[in-house]
């Protein structure tokens, strides 16, 4: 097996076992289980905690042993794939929840302050022209932004932070539930290389990666969109949202991190995808290594694809035109695959594929 799978398989048995370690607790009692909430899982929501418990364990236990057993060379590549295939199905699906994409998008969120600082900031520095077109008076915008709502931001972030510190434990499982099915996935991806039929796929989604990627960008759009709604009077979805400050700038800081989504996905077929543009501090210049872009990529686009089924089945909804208005909202049926989809073509265009179709050897008869 070559490395990238070894390390692929490396991180799916490590997380398999701590996975492991955490449903035999769960199941012990010693903690409160994770799959006390039924919103937490669809399987919890169907059966029951308990049911959810014993498939996580047993779901990891299986990982785990069948990890040891590849890594030791005494497990056939074939029943690797199989096993990824299973785990990505329990962890990545039947035991995906609600939690799952709204704590990383809170997460993502909490971050956007820091982050569009940085790059205002950048922007004065490096760029003479944008410097005061754009970023002194974005920066100047937002320290008045900060001044005029600062007791409202204060009384926001006193909500948060206690809130934040409550759902660390769940926060940490919702992660491990994601990351074994990613690292599941990653370890299928990387033991079916160089099959033909993959090669195959390979060169159709390089040839149409341009269109598959602004398609994956305009995945965040509608919950973006309606976000930025909150700072209207029309707000929707935001019911109670006209005459609380502290949530419509919630709901902008909600945005922005969609929005960074939709930049970040263009990068896949931009010049700044592939190399590091002049605002990126120490960083200006160089190539962007391609796991930089790979593996946050692909690992949001778990989180969105296992996101997917909760999504359309656990909400609960009043008709035939609440469900679609959700999953118009969050279109993560068609974000997560079609981000994994661009991803995987930047993948295989920055390892040189061109597109073409592979040739098919052809089988002569005998004379």
């Amino acid at each position: 097996m070559d490395r990238p799978n070894r390390l692929a398989l490396i991180g799916a048995t490590a997380l398999s076992g701590v996975a492991a370690v955490l449903g035999v607790v769960w199941l012990l009692g010693s903690l409160a289980g994770y799959y006390a909430d039924p919103m937490h899982s669809v399987v919890g929501t169907l059966a029951g905690a308990t049911a959810a418990n014993v498939l996580h364990t047993v779901a990891a236990l299986v990982g785990l042993a069948a990890g040891v057993a590849a890594l030791a060379g005494a497990l056939p590549r074939r029943a690797v794939v199989v096993t990824a295939v299973a785990e990505v199905l329990v962890f990545g699906f039947a035991l995906a929840g609600l939690s799952t994409l709204s704590t990383v998008g809170y997460l993502v969120a909490m971050a956007m302050p820091v982050a569009v600082v940085v790059m205002l900031v950048q922007v004065v520095r490096r760029y003479p022209v944008a410097r005061w077109t754009a970023g002194v008076p974005a920066l100047l915008l937002l320290v008045v932004g900060v001044v005029v709502g600062r007791d409202s931001l204060v009384g926001l972030f006193g909500e948060l932070t206690p809130a934040l510190v409550r759902e660390l434990p769940n926060i940490g499982a919702t992660l491990l539930l994601v990351g074994v099915g990613a690292a599941w996935a990653a370890t299928a991806s990387t033991a079916l290389s160089g099959s033909q039929p993959l090669e195959r796929a390979t060169a159709w989604v390089v040839r149409h990666r341009v269109a598959i990627t602004i398609a994956a960008a305009c995945g965040p759009l509608p919950y973006a969109l309606i976000r930025l709604t909150w700072l209207s009077p029309w707000p929707m979805f935001g019911q109670g949202v006209i005459d609380d400050l502290p949530t419509r700038i919630w709901g902008v800081v909600l945005s922005s991190g969609a929005w960074l989504g939709f930049a970040l996905t263009l990068g896949l077929i931009r010049p700044w995808g592939e190399v590091f543009p002049r605002w990126m501090p120490g960083l200006a210049g160089r190539t962007v290594p391609v796991a930089a872009a790979a593996v946050p990529g692909g690992a949001i686009a778990a989180v969105l694809t296992f996101s997917a089924v909760p999504l359309l089945t656990m909400i609960p909804s009043d008709g035939v035109v609440q469900t679609l208005a959700s999953a118009v909202l969050f279109p993560c049926w068609f974000w997560g695959p079609m981000l994994a989809l661009a991803v995987w073509g930047y993948v295989a265009h920055r390892r040189g594929v061109d597109g073409s179709l592979p040739e098919i050897p052809r089988v002569t008869s005998a004379a």
